[in-house]
């Protein structure tokens, strides 16, 4: 029972790890520091259930310690389990496919087969119609699963028998008893009255993978055809023609000639016949003196391939031509092996003589052969000396190779030496091969080798093992895609960025390998294999099976940011950013649903801990950081355990245990959680929105009085041509962008507009006098600015001057700010008395008044303050000559406006004191 249970237990490990995509061995090396192959059974449950994060039954752990404690001694041999639950190739079994060698897991999720039996008539039936609307499923792109999951609301691969028929997608020609052969063969067999789909469609999707897997593969008679060698492509031929072939195809695979080319300029129309004589001079450029080919062996050629009507078809010979060692189309036939020569087999042939002349070389050979064996002569370097040209060519002059020869003493008459040089002549250069001389005379010498052909390999044709299919059918789709939006809100990530690239053409439309390439790119990477095949699945182009609408998911993603189309709805109430957080993976949702055992382990070690860490006056979070590494705000359950033996937290497993419950997710322990319970901080009010609401209160109030503003047109005109020739402005260049035609006229808003921009710093009744002032007759929306601007410009010079050159303009002076101030008939005897009195000290003292109030003057204005003006006369000991009244006279005679405030000119001050005591100001 122990047995079995145990094999039950690695399959289930095994379908799991594989879907994980994990490696067993690499969790078990931590706790083997010497590399024993062997861990305690403690450390072996630990890593099954922390580190794996398998749900094994106590049994099932148990099972598995007894079948692996190998040596009886307690420690378990987990380098076994490894290799049993991966289950890799052998890398000494060379000889077989590594495909053939692994073991496929069952699928996982609970997605096995499970069907109601039959009759081998009724499944030859099925196997029929499956194999008939499998091709149109394939033509359509049409996807068995998609069109039953929306009456699939349980995820379980379960519809109805009137739902399978109702939603069955076609083709037309299958018949309602064919459906409803279909209905009762994939019956489930616990629940009759349902149909699994996923059955029908993995079904559907294997037979699709045979008729694919048939189309790349060839069948036999065709690999043959193709495998072949050159010469039985030919046929019966004639053995000299034949050999003539062999010669030109060795001298085309060598010097890589395209013997196309040297044809299709006779052929204009691109009928691959052409005249003998093109075909003659064609076939002599392109491999004439590469393959030594005679007049006679050409004139054959031509024969051989010569029509009715006397020309020649050219286009057979070169495509043979091309595809001497290779299969043409090879690039829709992958699996196809072509023919290869065999290894020397394409070398430089030796010249073949008469029988005398052999004879004679090979006595020759002999004679030297013997002599390099006896002298242990090493002849290769010499000849190597020689061969010093551009290239290695491996060839010397027959001048050079007597003078080798000689220098080796090997005494060689001139007739044997040039017949020699014969034997091994290159046909082309006419030098000496002198390294296949060498391979001749010095049996340790191998120049070159000629392997034995191999048999091209079986293409038999292997049907491919059933393709392990994907269930989907569990997948919540609407949680994967809420983790998603989480993940892109969380980290401010653009998706579009991730996926456009891949989209030259805008079309909207990405393969699925590219699709998920962007995912991983964005982050997105803890997304397992069949949650990524419900993601394509759904956004699955329905034009392209195999391409995903990448747009349709960057919508449905970035709705976490806006909505789509959002102008055209200005009403619409996008929803806050809070809505889309979600807990991390793994976290406790829901606190309340857990047991009372639980909740009160929790509540009463977090009193305590709370209390303790009160009366100490604990700083926790410190102590967590250092083991922070990443600062996510998370440690690992052991680091959290560590942490509370160090703050001295006491709490027992069932209390660690609870807490651990509460605040763990897939991360680890998110001790910040854990300190707001443990060290609650009072929460601050944001004080923006309190502050919002006292600048609404204020904007709410009435525009303030205006305080001095003008009521006389001529007096808004004098203010504003005042400003102009202090500032030396353009009033035209503030109001002409608002007048594209030229036509003189700008509207009333952009009147009030150009003001402001010129600074002009204008009431806003004074404003609405010059609006009605210059307002247009024809419109009264608008305002006749260039009437405006004239007026204005007449500070300067008269209009139309050109035209009236007589008149004399009178340059407009501005008015002296402080001589405007006008005083009433009492102020005016205070002044007096007052500004008499002032000048009679300064008479006397001679005091110099500018020096002082220049220091207080910082930009040299010509005013000061009035707290200013009245601290410099009191350090000119002028303040006990004033009363209050006779000072505020003197400011209100002197003031000047500066900057929104009433400032003192000093400057007009200081030269009415000094006209008055006659002195000449800057003299002592």
């Amino acid at each position: 029972m122990g047995a079995s249970s145990a094999l039950t237990t690695e399959e289930n490990i095994r379908t799991e790890v594989r879907t994980k995509r994990v490696r067993v061995s690499e969790f078990f090396k931590d706790f083997d520091r010497l590399r024993s192959g062997f861990i305690t059974a403690s450390q072996f449950k630990r890593c099954l259930n922390q580190n794996l994060r398998l749900t094994l039954r106590p049994h099932e752990v148990d099972d598995l310690v007894d079948k692996y404690n190998t040596k009886g001694n307690g420690m378990i041999n987990y380098r076994l389990f490894s290799d049993v639950i991966d289950e890799d190739f052998e890398p000494s079994k060379l000889n077989e496919d590594p495909k053939h060698q692994t073991k496929v897991p069952m699928e996982y999720l609970g997605t096995t087969r499970s069907l109601q039996p039959s009759s081998s008539e009724v499944s030859g039936k099925v196997k029929d119609i499956l194999e008939k609307v499998q091709n149109y499923y394939t033509y359509h792109g049409v996807n068995i699963r998609t069109c039953y999951e929306d009456f699939d609301k349980h995820h379980n691969g379960l519809v109805t028998r009137s739902q399978f028929a109702r939603s069955f997608p076609g083709p037309p020609d299958v018949t309602e008893d064919e459906i409803e052969l279909l209905a009762g063969h994939y019956q489930d067999p616990t629940r009759p009255s349902l149909c699994n789909y996923l059955n029908f469609h993995n079904d559907v999707e294997v037979i699709k993978a045979y008729a694919n897997e048939e189309k790349l593969n060839l069948s036999k008679s065709d690999a043959d055809i193709m495998n072949d060698t050159f010469i039985d492509r030919l046929g019966n031929i004639d053995p000299d023609l034949r050999t003539t072939f062999e010669k030109i195809r060795v001298a085309v695979y060598k010097n890589g000639i395209r013997t196309t080319e040297f044809f299709r300029d006779h052929d204009k129309l691109r009928s691959g016949i052409i005249t003998e004589n093109q075909f003659v001079c064609g076939l002599s450029l392109a491999c004439g003196k590469e393959a030594q080919l005679s007049k006679s062996e050409i004139q054959a050629i031509a024969k051989h391939y010569q029509t009715e009507d006397g020309r020649v078809c050219y286009k057979e010979f070169c495509d043979i031509m091309e595809s001497i060692f290779n299969v043409p189309g090879l690039e829709k036939h992958p699996t196809v092996h072509p023919l290869r020569p065999p290894r020397g087999a394409l070398t430089r042939n030796l010249i073949a003589l008469s029988k005398e002349e052999e004879d004679r070389v090979e006595s020759i050979l002999a004679y030297i052969r013997e002599a390099v064996l006896k002298r242990r002569l090493m002849i290769y370097p010499y000849f190597k000396d020689y061969d010093r040209g551009i290239a290695y060519t491996r060839n010397v002059t027959k001048s050079q190779f007597a003078r080798i020869l000689h220098f080796l003493s090997l005494t060689v008459t001139n007739e044997d030496t040039g017949l020699l040089c014969r034997k091994f002549e290159e046909p082309i250069s006419g030098d000496v091969n002198y390294p296949a001389f060498c391979q001749a005379v010095d049996q340790e010498f191998k120049h070159y080798t000629i392997d034995a052909p191999t048999e091209p390999p079986s293409s038999t044709y292997v049907p491919p093992e059933q393709p392990r299919t994907i269930s989907t059918a569990h997948i919540n789709l609407n949680d994967l895609l809420a983790r998603i939006r989480n993940h892109a809100l969380v980290n401010r990530v653009r998706v579009v960025e991730f996926f456009e690239d891949f989209d030259p053409l805008r079309s909207g439309s990405i393969s699925k390998a590219i699709f998920q390439r962007g995912l991983n790119s964005m982050g997105v990477t803890k997304v397992k294999e069949d949650q990524l095949k419900a993601l394509t699945d759904h956004y699955v182009d329905p034009k392209k099976s195999d391409c995903v609408l990448w747009t349709r998911f960057l919508t449905d993603v970035e709705s976490v940011f806006t909505q789509p189309n959002l102008e055209k709805h200005p009403t619409l109430v996008v929803p806050p950013h809070e809505t889309f957080h979600l807990p991390k993976q793994g976290a406790c949702v829901n606190w309340e649903v857990e047991s009372e055992d639980l909740k009160s382990s929790y509540d009463e070690a977090i009193v305590r801990m709370f209390s303790r860490s009160n009366q100490r006056r604990l700083m926790a979070k410190p102590i967590f950081q250092d083991f922070d590494r990443h600062n996510n705000g998370h440690v690992t359950k052991s680091q959290f355990r560590q942490c509370l033996a160090y703050l001295d937290l006491h709490a027992d497993d069932d209390e660690v245990a609870a807490m651990e419950k509460k605040f763990s997710d897939n991360i680890g322990f998110n001790y910040l959680k854990f300190l707001d319970e443990l060290e609650p901080r009072e929460r601050q009010e944001p004080k923006y929105p309190a502050h919002l609401k006292e600048l609404q209160a204020v904007n709410a109030f009435k525009k303030p009085p205006e305080i001095d503003a003008l009521t006389d047109l001529n007096s808004i005109i004098r203010k504003i041509k005042t400003k102009v020739c202090k500032e030396r402005m353009h009033i035209y260049e503030f109001m002409r962008d608002y007048d594209k035609l030229r036509t003189g006229r700008i509207l009333v808003p952009n009147f009030r507009r150009s003001l402001d921009l010129a600074g002009l710093e204008l009431k806003e009744s004074e404003v609405h006098i010059l609006e009605d002032a210059y307002r247009s007759y024809e419109n009264p929306d608008f305002v006749d600015y260039l009437a405006f601007q004239d007026e204005i410009e007449s500070i300067f010079t008269i209009k139309n001057l050109v035209k009236t050159p007589l008149v004399q303009p009178t340059l407009f002076k501005p008015p002296v700010e402080w001589e405007q101030n006008e005083l009433t008939s009492e102020a005016e005897i205070v002044f007096k008395q007052a500004m008499d009195r002032l000048s009679e000290h300064v008479r006397k003292t001679r005091t110099q008044l500018f020096p002082l109030f220049e220091d207080y003057d910082r930009v040299h204005n010509g005013s000061v303050s009035r707290f200013q003006f009245h601290r410099v006369l009191s350090e000119l000991e002028l303040g006990s000559l004033l009363s209050e009244q006779e000072f505020r006279v003197i400011f209100s005679k002197f003031k000047v406006r500066i900057g929104g405030k009433d400032d003192v000119n000093y400057i007009a001050f200081c030269d009415s004191v000094y006209e008055l005591a006659a002195i000449e100001p800057f003299k002592p």
